[in-house]
């Protein structure tokens, strides 16, 4: 009996080892995808720092005023084109097209090719 309960016991004992061995499995899995993801996230947070340091540069300002605000910088020369003056253009009307003819139905383009035809009365 005591041969019985030490097999029982061996066999419990090593199916909570392989258990343990399949949850620390799991669990290394899962570590090395929140490392893998840490480290996506932290290239992120570089490229997003980066961004933010150029959009506070004086660089970033000057970009923006020369592109979307039109400004110069001192110093710049500015060439504006002149236009001569023309007078406006005359305005052609357009022609307005002709509405297309109703097609007939198609008996009676036949009973008007037989009635035109020479051998007719």
């Amino acid at each position: 009996m005591l041969t019985l309960g030490m097999v029982v016991l061996s066999l419990w004992m090593l199916a909570s080892f392989i258990g343990q061995v399949m949850t620390g499995a799991q669990l290394e899995r899962r570590r090395e995808a929140l490392i893998a993801e840490n480290a996506r996230i932290e290239a992120a947070n570089i490229a997003l720092r980066s961004e933010v340091e150029y959009a506070e540069s004086p660089a970033y300002a000057e970009q923006i005023a020369r592109e979307q605000l039109g400004l110069a910088a001192e110093g710049d020369v500015v060439v504006l084109p002149t236009f001569a003056d023309r007078p406006a253009a005359e305005v052609v009307p357009t022609p307005v097209p002709l509405p297309a003819p109703t097609p007939q139905p198609n008996w009676r383009a036949w009973v008007q090719a037989l009635a035109s035809s020479p051998g007719a009365p």
